[in-house]
């Protein structure tokens, strides 16, 4: 049983290995951490210049209780993230160009069902959103959490530790659980004002 498990742990790390160095290869220039796991990687696609830091997870869902999807993640020209991003995509996850993405960041666009009359809430289907789209120039915060069917806006920033649930328009910067939009940019004055 142990010599199985050994085997096992063996075979996944070296599949693993594989699947990595197709995707270093497919995204050349990519800098990845070794620390880095990816899951499904040929659903990837990240521009030759994005830096993914130490830990981060980059997880396609290609199948779920027998259900098949054809997930997307896209990761634009000078995407960089610090360390422990996590993106779960069964659908569509798409990053523009110039993104900052600080620590413990949390992407996602998709639910468990939400039955109660299934044994576990692992049990339902997935309930996909039309995806989550953060665009050019964001700058998302520490331990931020980026729920399914957001559309994040140009220029915006989203603070430490904020819930985004609901669309942030350009410009704007969002805090708090849920994330409210507290300043937009003026252009004018060249500062950001209170809303």
């Amino acid at each position: 049983m142990i010599i199985k498990q050994i085997l096992s742990k063996k075979k996944r790390s070296i599949l693993t290995y594989i699947e990595r160095n197709k995707f270093v290869r497919a995204n050349n220039g990519i800098r990845l951490l070794p620390s880095v796991e990816l899951r499904n990687a040929k659903f990837i696609r990240c521009s030759n210049d994005a830096a993914i830091g130490e830990n981060s997870k980059l997880l396609c869902v290609a199948k779920y209780n027998g259900v098949e999807f054809e997930p997307k993640i896209e990761i634009g020209k000078n995407f960089h993230a610090t360390r422990k991003l996590v993106i779960q995509c069964a659908y569509k996850v798409i990053i523009g160009d110039n993104v900052l993405v600080a620590s413990n960041v949390f992407i996602i666009d998709y639910n468990h069902g939400l039955s109660p009359e299934t044994e576990s809430y692992l049990d339902n289907s997935l309930e996909l959103s039309d995806g989550v789209f953060i665009e050019d120039g964001v700058w998302i915060g520490n331990s931020a959490i980026i729920l399914p069917g957001v559309r994040i806006g140009k220029k915006s920033i989203i603070g430490a530790g904020s819930v985004v649930s609901s669309d942030i328009p350009s410009y704007s910067l969002a805090v708090g659980v849920p994330a409210k939009v507290i300043k937009r940019y003026d252009f004018k004055s060249k500062s950001w004002k209170k809303v």
